[in-house]
């Protein structure tokens, strides 16, 4: 849209916007905006949840590797684990 480059426009018409509107109107496109930030809100939320898990999914791969390793060294030294 024109008016999401231009402040000055983007005002102009929001302006136009309430006042031309009727209330229930209004209404439904806030709870529009809202539910639209909160998807927005879910997704990121999803987004950096998911990243965690493949994080900590690695690190746990690295520290059964490095169990492993300690393991085999007590063995190859005869000590009893």
């Amino acid at each position: 849209m024109i008016t999401q480059k231009n402040p000055s426009m983007n005002s102009t018409a929001e302006t136009i916007f309430m006042s031309n509107s009727d209330e229930n109107i209004r209404e439904l496109c806030r709870r529009r905006e809202d539910a639209i930030a909160h998807e927005n809100y879910q997704k990121k939320l999803i987004q950096d949840l998911t990243d965690e898990v493949s994080t900590l999914t690695d690190e746990n791969a690295s520290l059964a590797d490095e169990i492993s390793r300690l393991i085999k060294l007590l063995d190859d030294n005869g000590i009893n684990h």
